[in-house]
């Protein structure tokens, strides 16, 4: 059985201001030792697919450190969007390139932007899941056990009673429903349940099957199939792709296709993961001092506690102050309360409205 896999490289990263922009988000950044997340993804899947069988989506401006960052990939096989259009669009344009070569294999999605630990762990789960795809023509996503009532992902509604045997061989449930970014309250109830996991945006399925979906649920696609798919690797590619991006609406491949199928399964993790989300995120992942801070840079803490700084060229300096996140780039600071750096985003907003396309 063939084996294709996308990395999804293409978002912006806004809650990860100053340090992620648009030409430089932060799948790009050495945030945890040398290797960007992009080369991390790469170097795990790459255990599992030959090079000549990873594609990459990222975005025009993307591009250039897309291919700078991992020379061993073709490049060729680095598919430039001409703007973001969100999941949907980018997995169809995927899917058309990889349909050029054959459907008759399986895709392995996922974004470029994770950190994951345990990989012998991640490897063997994506074996079962590309296993479960392919024989029950699946939609397979891997749900990611909870730790905590969090409100910024989306929810998996899984039926672990019910349990098929096929599908049971290689840890497989079957899902129920998707569920939107909830509340604390909501969240808490999914933890205390236990039929709930994180939505952790990695999805597996055939080629054919996925192709099945986006004709049938995203706008436009039937019309452009026909040509992305005969233009891969030709002058026309490019123009036509940006043809049916113009016309595609912006939308996530959980409403456009998942919340719509019916022949959708889960594999729960059982492999250390996290989606670097915000920078209160890097504070959890990074080892602390005796008061809890965690520096880069050059920094001097007096009675200071339990803060993140991040100085790319300056000295800090920090006295009776707990619980702050602090980074530092060329053009901008950051400063926000820890807890509260899921708002980051609403700077990115908020410049933009500004016209100060310089900063983001």
């Amino acid at each position: 059985m063939k084996v294709f896999a996308v990395i999804m490289a293409g978002g912006v990263g806004a809650r990860f201001w100053p340090q992620s922009r648009e030409n430089m988000p932060k799948q790009f950044l050495g945030v945890f030792g040398e290797r960007t997340l992009y080369q991390r993804t790469f170097d795990r899947i790459s255990r599992l697919v030959a090079p000549e069988n990873i594609f990459v989506v990222t975005n025009r401006v993307q591009r250039e450190a897309a291919v700078s960052q991992l020379p061993q990939l073709p490049q060729r096989n680095i598919i430039a969007e001409p703007f973001g259009r969100n999941t949907a669009p980018c997995i169809a344009a995927a899917a058309s390139v990889a349909s050029s070569i054959t459907e008759d294999a399986v895709m392995v999605v996922l974004p470029a932007d994770h950190l994951i630990s345990e990989d012998d762990k991640f490897i063997a789960q994506l074996k079962d899941a590309i296993r479960l795809a392919d024989r029950q023509r699946a939609l397979v996503t891997i749900g990611i056990r909870p730790t905590h009532p969090e409100t910024g992902f989306g929810y998996i509604h899984f039926d672990k009673a019910n349990v098929e045997q096929e599908a049971a061989d290689h840890g497989g449930y079957r899902v129920i429903s998707f569920k939107e970014k909830p509340n604390r309250e909501t969240a808490i109830k999914f933890i205390e349940s236990g039929d709930y996991l994180w939505n952790s945006g990695m999805f597996i399925w055939r080629v054919g099957v996925i192709l099945e979906e986006l004709r049938k649920n995203l706008t436009h696609f039937s019309d452009f199939w026909a040509q992305l798919r005969g233009t891969y690797g030709k002058p026309d590619f490019d123009k036509i792709l940006e043809e049916f991006y113009l016309r595609v609406e912006s939308i996530s491949v959980d409403y456009a296709v998942m919340e719509k199928a019916t022949n959708v399964y889960t594999i729960p993790s059982n492999f250390m993961w996290s989606d670097v989300g915000s920078w209160d995120e890097v504070y959890r992942l990074s080892d602390r001092d005796g008061e809890g801070n965690t520096y880069k840079g050059d920094v001097v803490g007096v009675r200071t506690r339990n803060n993140l700084v991040w100085s790319e060229d300056k000295t800090f300096g920090l006295v009776d102050v707990e619980d702050l996140i602090v980074v530092e780039t060329k053009e901008s600071v950051l400063i926000c309360r820890r807890g509260q750096s899921q708002g980051v985003k609403e700077i990115v907003d908020a410049l933009k409205k500004r016209g100060r396309q310089d900063l983001i």
